[in-house]
């Protein structure tokens, strides 16, 4: 199983699509999401605080927003 990281912030409306997107990806087996609310660290939000959503693998590799639903799944199945 694959682990990721979400990298959000409340009231995030682009968080909140991207994770519809990454919750309708047609995947064979499920991934490993951990959510991680920036504003709640000073390191992330600064250098996160307008690049939100990012979804970072186990690797540090990222993918930041705008993606779309391909760019998704070929990140996540890699």
């Amino acid at each position: 199983m694959a682990t990721f990281y979400f990298l959000s912030k409340p009231n995030c409306p682009l968080c909140t699509e991207a994770l519809q997107l990454l919750h309708e990806l047609p995947l064979e087996e499920p991934v490993d999401l951990s959510m991680v609310d920036i504003s709640t660290r000073s390191d992330l939000q600064e250098e996160y605080g307008w690049l939100v959503p990012v979804l970072v693998d186990h690797q540090d590799n990222e993918l930041r927003w705008p993606f779309d639903q391909q760019q998704l799944l070929e990140f996540v199945e890699r």
